[in-house]
């Protein structure tokens, strides 16, 4: 993979042009995924092959961010930019790791809503 990337999901409003805003000096590319895309895998959205999207089985609109390719460094700074910028942290994140690659954006979404939802329970 190239430069780093985030993937930004159902952000294509005003809190979504902050953060990409954001990402700018950080030397951050973002890329908002659209609903057609979710049945794509993770690392065909990360690697932009360009391939045809098929018909996703499910869509969501929760928020979500994928982190591709970032450093230590670069999460920190990306994490710190929202305290710093005042803006919401996003409930849904992940990191592109070798056992998500292959999932769709769907089955990241499910996954990512089980752990927050058993993490709420918790407290």
């Amino acid at each position: 993979m190239s430069a780093p990337l985030i993937l930004l999901y159902n952000l294509d409003n005003p809190r979504g042009s902050k953060l990409r805003r954001m990402c700018l000096p950080l030397k951050l590319r973002t890329r908002l995924v659209s609903k057609e895309e979710y049945a794509l895998p993770l690392s065909v959205l990360a690697e932009g092959d360009g391939r045809a999207a098929p018909h996703p089985d499910q869509d969501f609109d929760d928020e979500m961010l994928l982190l591709c390719g970032l450093t230590g460094p670069q999460l920190d700074a990306f994490l710190q930019g929202f305290r710093r910028n005042r803006l919401p942290p996003v409930a849904l994140k992940a990191v592109l790791t070798p056992t998500n690659r292959d999932w769709t954006s769907q089955q990241l979404w499910q996954e990512l809503r089980r752990e927050h939802q058993a993490m709420q329970e918790r407290q």
